[in-house]
């Protein structure tokens, strides 16, 4: 890796990706401290929208799934390699 990168934009996001990919989570946090950040969340109702922005391979996105009213809840990644595992596909 280079220390020319001058922006976001230029940074190798595979390198990201492929350190996170063998750990058990791709970032801080755990299932505990996700519920922790939901219970804020006040009158939630099964017409209440809500989204993972940044899902990663969807560990928070299933917990709040899973404690939420509606029974869908979209995640967003721009992480080709959360997709493939969220998506069943084993990486190359």
């Amino acid at each position: 890796m280079s220390n020319d990168n001058t922006s976001m934009h230029e940074f190798d996001f595979d390198l990201i990706c492929d350190y996170f990919s063998s750990l058990a989570r791709q970032g801080p946090g755990s299932p505990e401290v996700t519920l922790k950040a939901l219970s804020f969340v006040d009158h939630l109702t099964n017409e209440s929208r809500i989204v993972d922005i940044g899902c990663g391979t969807g560990g928070q996105t299933m917990v709040l799934a899973q404690h939420t009213p509606r029974d869908k809840l979209p995640g967003l990644t721009c992480f080709p390699s959360s997709l493939i595992y969220l998506i069943g596909i084993p990486p190359n």
